[in-house]
């Protein structure tokens, strides 16, 4: 077992960032440079990636409705 961490800031400030797209291919919603991603959806049954600062959404159908990413992030 590793040591205690440190207890974390009380009012973390979460911000959600919406980002719509054509449909088809790809969409990606991106966190400021003061943030990070902390979780995030995408619209539909589209499929889900993110990494250090981005979510991102890959369409999965030949629907022809846009597609939408959101963001959690949260301030580092």
């Amino acid at each position: 077992m590793g040591p205690e961490g440190k207890p974390g800031l009380s009012g973390t400030i979460l911000r959600v960032f919406v980002q719509e797209c054509a449909a088809q291919g790809r969409c990606m919603a991106r966190c400021d440079e003061d943030e990070y991603p902390i979780n995030g959806t995408c619209s539909r049954g589209d499929r889900f990636d993110m990494d250090e600062s981005s979510v991102y959404c890959f369409s999965t159908s030949d629907g022809s409705r846009g597609m939408t990413a959101r963001a959690i992030c949260a301030k580092k």
